[in-house]
């Protein structure tokens, strides 16, 4: 059975929030001179009731040894929950940029903004929680999408088809 490594990073300028980050993972590397920690083989970042799990997992740290940046590879899944952000999703490759508040989503990205009910897909997907916008591109395989709910003249949810 393969050996599970816990951390557990403190930072006043974090990933999500003042919360503890915790990751897991199989195998857990730190490289100093480049200022990085890698998580690889069943990689699982939460941090209050946010979760990422990936194939790999990358904090990228200031001089001052905050975080500045991670990055989720292969097979991504997360649930991002922040005051007036609740979204799921999955992705080949999530990276998240700390001190702009921004996401991007790469290869078949897919996000269900579970607040105003509203889906989102395409190859790539920026998202910046300062500013509120949103953008999407698509690649050759397929058009960008979005689905948004609608309601009937009595103002009641029409159901999607299924």
């Amino acid at each position: 059975m393969k050996r599970r490594v816990i951390i557990y990073l403190l930072a006043g300028f974090c990933l999500w929030g003042a919360e503890n980050l915790e990751v897991t993972a199989d195998k857990f590397e730190h490289l100093e001179k480049e200022q990085k920690a890698i998580f690889e083989g069943h990689a699982h970042a939460t941090q209050g009731k946010s979760r990422i799990d990936a194939d790999r997992f990358v904090l990228l740290f200031d001089k001052e040894g905050q975080t500045r940046e991670y990055r989720a590879l292969g097979h991504v899944r997360f649930e991002i929950i922040k005051p007036q952000r609740h979204i799921k999703g999955r992705c080949n490759r999530l990276v998240y940029n700390v001190q702009r508040d921004t996401y991007l989503l790469a290869g078949k990205a897919l996000v269900n903004d579970l607040i105003n009910h509203r889906t989102m897909s395409g190859s790539e997907i920026f998202l910046d929680n300062k500013t509120g916008r949103a953008s999407a591109k698509s690649g050759r395989k397929g058009p960008v999408k979005f689905v948004f709910p609608m309601k009937d003249a009595t103002g009641k949810k029409k159901q999607g088809k299924k």
